[in-house]
Order: C-alpha cells, then structure tokens, then sequence
C-alpha cells in the first residue's frame, strides 16, 4: 500500500513540469501535416540515428485508439521510420488500447513472444514487471542524452524510482471539463454554473428548450472509468477521490458513494442523449461539434480542435460542496507508466530503445502541431497559443494540487474492465449507487495494483 500511495507524489512533479514547459506552446497548424512537413523530417533527421550498421528486426505494438493517434502514425512515424532507421525492419501491429491492449500482450508475455517495442500502460505493468519482461530505460536513455530533453525527468519515474516508459508528456497536460456552445447557452438563457445543483437546473432548461444537454462517451463505460466518477466524487470531496487513488478507502466511503449517485441522478434527470452508455467516442464528438447537444464532458486533448468553432469555451466541473475549488484541485490524466516502454527481452535493446525515443519524439511533435503544450523538447520555435489554449493554461498551470487519474494509476486490468462495465451500467438510469459500490467492492480487495 505504501508504493501505491506515493503515487500522489506525482501531483508535486507534474506542477513543476507545469511550470517549466509553460512557455513550450506552438501556434496551431494544420490538423492533418502533410508526411514532407518540416516536423516529420526534423524527427526522421535530427532526433535518432541507427544504433548499428547490422540489420535487425523489430516487432512494434502501438495505441491505436482515437484519431490522434491515427495521425501520428500516418503523419510521423510512417514518413520518417524508414529515414531515421535504414537499417531496421520494422512490423507494426494495432494494439488498440485498454482492455484489448491488455489481453493482447498479456498473450504474447505468456507465450514468451513480446514485441520488441510496445505502448505501456499502468493496467498491464504489473504482470510485465513480475516476469521481468519490461526494461528499465534510466540508463539507456541517461548514457544516449535522451533524458535531457525532458523539461522534468523525475516525472518520467515510477513509483519505484525506475523509468519504463517514454512519451511526449502531454498527458500531464489533459485534463476533463465541460466543453460547452456559447450560442446554445444564450439561447436557452442559461449562464455557465458554479455548482452541481446548477449544472442539473441548466440541463433541465437546456431539455426545456428541446436541446440535449450534454454528451460524452459512454460505450463500454468509458466515461464514467476515465474521468466521470474521479469528477462527481472530487466535487463534493477531493480528498476521498486523493484516498480513492490512493487505496486508503473503498467504494462504501460516503463521500465515494455520494459521487456515484450524482451519476445516477444525471442519468435520471436526462442529462444525456438517450442511449448514452451505448454512445461511441466519434458519434459523441460529432453530437457536440454539430451542435446537437449544447455541452461535451470530454479531456483537454480534444482542446485544440474544438477551438477552432469561436463559439466553444469550456468550464471547470462545478462544485458539488465547500471542500472543493476548482482553483485548487484538478484531476491529471498523466502516469509516467503511459508510453513507449522496451521488452527486456528483446534481442537488440539498443535498437529498440532508439525506436522508442523516435516513437515518444514522434507524439510531441504531434500534439506541438495542435498547439498542446508539452513535456518532451523537440527543438522547434514556439509561439503563443490560441486564446482557449492560454485560457485553459493559465487556470490549470497554478492549480496547486493535481489529483492522478485512478483509471491510469491505480486499477489492474481486471478492475478496471469491472469499473467500465459498472459505470455504464450507471448511465442507463436503472442501476443505483450502493449496487455500483457493492459490486466495485468485491474487486476492490483483489486490485493487483497495490501489490506490485
């Protein structure tokens, strides 16, 4: 249980790597840059360089869960791999994400066939760490340089001091709010709220007015496992969410309880679309952006592109008590566990190292181009961001306590395909709070994760 509690630690460095990469912002670019842009060929160039003359294979499992991720590899891995790695021969397999990533490595780790670079994740480290099927990258990535290009390495540690993974260190930066159309709201005469009891009298007179009040991603329980409970819970009491991460209390925690019956309220009252837990990512996305529902609860990774419609502009989650500010608290979606991380296994380390660093390059790269702030140093001239962007910056760089996500940091596979599941249950309006708590319960107990 100790190791797991430190895991708040990462709030203090991730304020401080707030700080630091501030200022580390790029005008937004073209959502889809073109496989010869500049950025691709200063990744393919500049970044890496074989390790070897010899020729040598490696087997790649990457995310491939949402269209961001699409992009990177169609818009800068595919266009500079083969420049930056002549001497390689590179298979690329979809891992997807989750659950599906989950199952598929835990397959190959047992049948002793792990690729020799795949995406890390918090729900599957454990099982890779016992079986020593994971490398340490401290040293490969301190003797090559790559760590100094990390505006706070220390936030790339795990909780055992040890560095697994590589990425852009834009996740630090994602966070969920209420994305919302201002001429929805004016036309409904709704004003933006403050409180829990405000948001549900919005969404009523939102629903009055014939407009769905809000939308988010509720297949396979996304929302709610993601970022919905750590959000209805952290609003009435922030620090039994900081004990919920950090397993010092359970789902029978009143304050635990209270924030999951604030989801089945919202499901009762129709804050959501009909059919919501049954609602993909891309559908949900595309309710918002074409106006057919008048908020979005949705990450700060999705900033960049929705800020290219003026009449978006988001708000903090309002508070459900006086313990919760949102100048104060606020949930991160970083795990220094999410990222490109290297089979101990593999047969050419120091390839494979460079293929990650190459990878983690890649995603900064990416998400500099959207104007996303980031972590991981690329080299390139900055400039400010759009006026979302900088809004959403300057409240959430001074915000003194950063709450880690608990589906990124403190759920094992089994429990977090259990909470998915719970939750949309949740979103169907028919299932109630002590039934989510008791069923949570009963793997709460068995969660791997506090036993690493």
């Amino acid at each position: 249980m100790n190791k797991a509690i430190k895991v708040l630690g990462y709030s203090a460095l991730s304020a401080a790597l707030l700080v630091a990469s501030a200022c580390s912002k790029k005008e937004e670019t073209s959502e889809s840059p073109s496989p010869a842009n500049t950025a691709t060929q200063e990744v393919a160039k500049e970044d890496v360089k074989p390790a070897s003359d010899k020729k040598v294979k490696l087997r790649v499992i990457t995310i491939t869960t949402d269209e961001n991720r699409n992009k990177i590899m169609e818009n800068y891995i595919k266009p500079g791999v083969a420049e930056a790695f002549p001497n390689y021969e590179i298979e690329f397999e979809p891992g997807g994400g989750g659950e599906d990533m989950a199952n598929k490595l835990k397959t190959y780790n047992a049948s002793d066939d792990m690729p020799d670079v795949f995406w890390n994740d918090a729900g599957y480290f454990t099982p890779l760490k016992n079986t020593g099927s994971i490398m340490d990258l401290t040293s490969a990535i301190t003797a090559d340089g790559f760590i100094g290009k990390y505006a706070v390495p220390d936030a790339l540690k795990h909780i055992d001091g040890k560095i697994y993974s590589l990425s852009s260190g834009a996740d630090t930066y994602f966070t969920p709010v209420i994305f919302y159309h201002k001429d929805m709201f004016e036309q409904a005469g709704v004003q933006v709220p403050t409180t829990f009891d405000e948001l549900i009298a919005a969404a009523k007179t939102l629903k009055s007015k014939g407009m769905v009040p809000a939308v988010t991603p509720g297949k396979d329980g996304w929302g709610p496992k993601l970022f919905m409970l750590q959000q209805m819970i952290q609003i009435g009491d922030p620090q039994a969410m900081m004990d919920l991460v950090a397993n010092k209390t359970d789902f029978d925690n009143p304050a635990v309880k209270a924030g999951v019956a604030r989801i089945e309220q919202m499901a009762k009252e129709g804050v959501f679309p009909d059919g919501v837990a049954n609602l993909d990512y891309g559908p949900a996305n595309e309710m918002f952006t074409s106006k057919k529902a008048a908020m979005y609860w949705m990450f700060t990774w999705e900033l960049p592109n929705l800020a290219k419609d003026d009449s978006v502009d988001f708000f903090p989650f309002p508070s459900a008590s006086d313990k919760y500010d949102s100048s104060k608290f606020v949930q991160f979606w970083g795990s220094p566990l999410n990222g490109y991380a290297v089979s101990a296994k593999t047969k050419h380390p120091e390839e494979a190292v460079k293929l990650a660093e190459f990878l983690a390059m890649a995603d900064a790269k990416f998400f500099e181009s959207t104007g996303a702030p980031i972590a991981l140093k690329t080299g390139n001239s900055t400039s400010e961001p759009g006026p979302l962007m900088k809004k959403f910056v300057d409240w959430y760089n001074p915000i003194p306590t950063k709450i880690a996500s608990l589906a990124l940091n403190s759920l094992d596979a089994r429990t977090s395909a259990e909470l998915a599941t719970q939750g949309a249950r949740l979103l169907t309006g028919q299932y109630s709070a002590d039934d989510f708590a008791k069923e949570m319960n009963k793997l709460w107990k068995e969660n791997t994760w506090f036993n690493q």
